[in-house]
């Protein structure tokens, strides 16, 4: 959001499965909680690094005092994409003196199927009893994920989405 002073920002903290009503129909997700927390705490060491700075408050030590300037979340989605390339087929062509033989005389399709990654970072105000939440900061990445190192692909795309940060800091050291 352009019309934010970020230089008012000061603490942050992250929104946590403990801080969210989770319906009671909804599955028991487990190893998707595990994959937030990491992710959560992917996010807060970006946001305590240059170029964001900021301090952070532990989730469960928030409360009416004790308000983060600045709440992070994140949402990430799997889904299976799929398409088709294309590779040289050998075969017999009908060419200018009869039948000859072709290392590559036609394309032959192949399908595949792929797993696609998207993590979404909002930075938001927090709600008060008067308006809901506002966002004032968001990232979005997506990757290939088969194959390769996930956890990698998670550090460099929450590195990636806060080196965009509106209002770059230097982050004093702590004597």
């Amino acid at each position: 959001n352009p019309d934010v002073d970020f230089t008012q920002f000061q603490t942050f903290s992250v929104v946590t499965s403990e801080l969210v009503e989770v319906p009671p129909e909804a599955p028991d997700f487990d190893e998707q909680e595990a994959f937030n927390d990491q992710v959560n705490q992917l996010i807060i060491a970006a946001m305590q690094a240059e170029p964001v700075c900021l301090e952070f408050i532990d989730p469960t030590t928030t409360s009416e005092e004790n308000q983060p300037d600045l709440w992070a979340a994140n949402g990430v989605a799997q889904a299976t994409e799929g398409g088709y390339y294309y590779e040289c087929c050998g075969g017999w062509y009908w060419g200018w003196w009869g039948w000859y033989w072709d290392p590559c005389a036609y394309w032959c399709p192949n399908y595949v199927e792929y797993d696609v990654g998207s993590l979404f970072v909002p930075v938001g105000l927090p709600a008060d009893a008067t308006e809901e939440a506002k966002a004032v900061f968001g990232g979005l990445a997506q990757s290939v994920i088969n194959g390769g190192d996930v956890d990698a692909k998670i550090r460099y795309a929450i590195e990636e989405i806060f080196k965009q940060w509106p209002d770059p800091r230097e982050c004093s050291a702590t004597p």
